[in-house]
């Protein structure tokens, strides 16, 4: 696509009838969103949407610019957990202190995404509603019981992550809503691991774990995010089932990891077939449980 030049804050995009709008605040952005429905993209980070633009394969009549509206970034501490702002980068996530220590997996899944370059223009929000089912972030944030943020002209609403994901790169968002942030819950220990081919590639499978420990040492909670497993990002609810209640070893770790490879439906496309797919899912939940019951008696969540 051409470059965008400047007519106030409308401005005339590549082809002919697109209009690249830039709203001041939210209130404006959600007016537009309003007012153009369907017809509109919304722009945050653009790696994805302006590649399809390019491509042929979307054709709105605006893009909605949100770099300039204030206060949807940032990383806060709120309530024990955090809230992430929508428009918060890649880059941001992965060098993050905070997250670093306390929830390591949604570092470790930023940090996993394509490029450096790639990272410092990515932004969260824009990645969920991308919903591509091999994407980091989405893996993460249901192993970590995340919730979204989701605004309109009425309100807002908050949704559970894995319920954010309708169907094959289809979030549950309506043409006049706009997420806004996502919120974390207290921390537990978790990880997040990606098997793919070259560094910038998706994810053939990236499994996310969150473990917390009862004062036994028994696993009191379990969750289980998975990329590549199913055409949305996916829980592994029958796997986490496996090891809530009981110690964390090989011999309940193994069980888990093969009742996730069960309950996921891979894709089978030209990266993996999906039963190679669904021998990974096995291989790194297995791994990512052990890691992040590790990081749980290590006490990386303070």
């Amino acid at each position: 696509m051409s470059a965008m030049h400047a007519r106030d804050d409308v401005f005339a995009a590549g082809e002919p009838g697109l209009a690249y709008h830039a709203p001041r605040d939210l209130e404006e952005a959600l007016a537009l969103l309003a007012r153009y429905g369907e017809e509109a993209k919304v722009l945050a980070g653009g790696q994805s949407l302006l590649v399809f633009l390019s491509q042929g394969l979307i054709a709105p009549a605006a893009l909605i610019g949100l770099r300039r509206v204030p206060g949807l970034d940032g990383i806060e501490e709120r309530d024990g957990g955090l809230t992430i702002g929508a428009m918060t980068t890649q880059h941001a996530l992965e060098s993050d202190p905070t997250l670093r220590t306390r929830y390591p997996a949604l570092a470790e899944a930023a940090q996993a995404i394509a490029t450096p370059q790639v990272r410092q223009r990515g932004t969260l929000g824009g990645n969920l509603c991308h919903a591509n089912p091999t994407g980091d972030p989405p893996a993460a944030l249901i192993a970590l019981g995340a919730s979204i943020e989701i605004v309109n002209g009425d309100g807002a609403r908050r949704v559970p992550v894995q319920e954010f994901f309708r169907d094959y790169m289809e979030p549950a968002l309506q043409p006049d809503e706009l997420l806004t942030a996502v919120h974390l819950p207290p921390p537990v220990g978790s990880a997040y691991l990606k098997h793919r081919i070259r560094g910038v590639d998706n994810a053939i499978v990236g499994v996310a774990a969150a473990i917390a420990l009862a004062p036994d040492g028994t696993c009191s909670e379990a969750r289980i995010g998975l990329s590549g497993a199913a055409t949305t990002p996916l829980r592994a609810v029958a796997a986490e089932a496996v090891i809530r209640g009981k110690p964390l070893s090989d011999d309940t770790i193994q069980p888990a990891a093969e009742a996730a490879a069960q309950e996921c439906d891979p894709l089978d496309d030209t990266e993996a077939s999906a039963d190679y797919r669904r021998e990974m899912v096995a291989v790194f939940v297995r791994r990512a449980l052990a890691r992040a019951a590790e990081r749980a008696r290590q006490g990386d969540t303070e």
